[in-house]
């Protein structure tokens, strides 16, 4: 418990200043290309799969994004103890984004909704094998003095693919159905050959001696379940937008996927300008301060959005409020992770991390699609409003249980 009660302090301020690392743009721009390759595909998953796929119902649909997310389950937590294990990182980004050029590519090939399922469960797999450890690299690179600021810059180019990704989706879908899944397969290629060239390894990274030392990462760091905690009901809402969101406004307001792209947009643009502050600002004045309102805020109006958008401009509006509020809690979040554990730790962290935030981006568009069918979908907003206010209470809870308050404020 020592490195966990040293860096304690971290969670409210740190006094010492510190160069960012270059390798943080790299590896910024590395997952800027990878995350942009799988958001461009979420705006026409409706013509994609529904509308190309007959007889297949709503249900059926949100399992191309379960199954995806069900791999990112399973394949991080293995990503990030082999690669631990190995003390390597970079040979886990080339692979992924390579396998994935060839995976994009006969998915717009497959006959059958069967075989699409089978492709995009390998697909994650390999996705997650790229950007899990893209990831891991940034908190590898950090130190205690610019955690937050490290993984702010880091999240600003995620949240950049995440928001830019669906308006270059819809605009590549409106021209023909499979030019995302074109588009995906060249970002790849690019990220291979990049990471070749520009990702180097930490010099600090030592390879564990056993399987079973990452593996019990979390039985020594027990604090490390608030993180994932907080993860797992921000992947949750992930999955629930990215799979609902679409379809409020195909089934509701009747509009396209150029459309969907642009609402998907408006929802991550805020998001993406207050990573690098916020993330700067939490290792001053600590991570809670500023990831418990963000919650509070976020389930509140999240509960009320279904209700409330009757037109495209009210619904942008709604977004971009729930957009800022995410925004307060991403990469606050993310930097508690690394406060909690040593560097040869971060691979398994970042996995545990991953594995609850995965669970959560599948249970998502599960939920959202089962209270649809009960329901309608204005109660699927509501009723993951509801689950967002449950869950940071259960994890504050949590956080009070495990950490000793007199190691400083938080």
């Amino acid at each position: 418990m020592k490195s966990t009660e040293k860096s304690m302090s971290h969670f409210s301020f740190s006094k010492n200043k510190s160069r960012l690392p270059p390798q943080i743009f790299t590896l910024g721009g590395l997952m800027l290309l990878l995350i942009t390759s799988l958001s461009i595909l979420h705006t026409n998953e409706y013509e994609f799969v529904y509308v190309r796929f007959e007889g297949i119902t709503l249900f059926q649909l949100s399992l191309y994004d379960t199954l995806l997310y069900a791999a990112y389950l399973l394949f991080g937590m293995l990503t990030g103890m082999i690669s631990d294990r190995l003390g390597r990182r970079r040979i886990f980004v080339i692979l992924g984004s390579l396998v994935s050029v060839l995976l994009f590519t006969l998915m717009v090939l497959v006959i059958s909704y069967t075989q699409l399922l089978i492709l995009r469960f390998l697909q994650g797999a390999c996705s997650v094998m790229a950007w899990q450890t893209l990831m891991t690299l940034a908190l590898d690179y950090a130190d205690d003095s610019n955690r937050g600021m490290c993984m702010g810059i880091f999240g600003s180019f995620l949240a950049l693919a995440m928001g830019s990704g669906p308006v270059l989706g819809g605009f590549l879908a409106s021209r023909h159905v499979f030019l995302p899944y074109y588009a995906a397969a060249a970002l790849n290629i690019t990220v291979a050959v990049l990471a070749v060239l520009f990702v180097k390894e930490p010099a600090d990274l030592r390879p564990r001696r056993s399987l079973k030392d990452s593996v019990i990462v979390l039985k020594l760091r027990p604090v490390l379940s608030v993180p994932a905690l907080f993860n797992f009901v921000d992947r949750f809402h992930l999955g629930f937008i990215l799979y609902l969101l679409p379809l409020f406004l195909e089934l509701k307001l009747g509009l396209g996927p150029s459309w969907r792209g642009m609402l998907l947009g408006i929802y991550a643009l805020p998001y993406i300008l207050l990573h690098y502050p916020v993330g700067r600002l939490s290792d001053r004045i600590g991570r809670l301060t500023l990831l418990v309102p963000g919650a509070i805020l976020f389930g509140l109006l999240f509960s009320l959005s279904g209700y409330m958008g009757k037109n495209f401009t009210i619904t942008a509006i709604v977004f971009a409020a729930l957009g800022i509020f995410s925004g307060l809690t991403g990469p606050t979040n993310t930097a508690l992770v690394g406060d909690l554990v040593r560097t040869e730790e971060n691979g398994m962290a970042m996995a545990l991390f991953n594995f609850a935030g995965n669970f959560g981006i599948v249970c998502g568009p599960l939920f959202a699609g089962w209270v649809m069918d009960l329901w309608h979908i204005e109660g699927a907003f509501l009723s993951g409003g509801i689950i967002e206010l449950a869950t940071l209470g259960l994890g504050l809870y949590l956080f009070k249980q495990l950490v000793n308050p007199s190691n400083g404020p938080f």
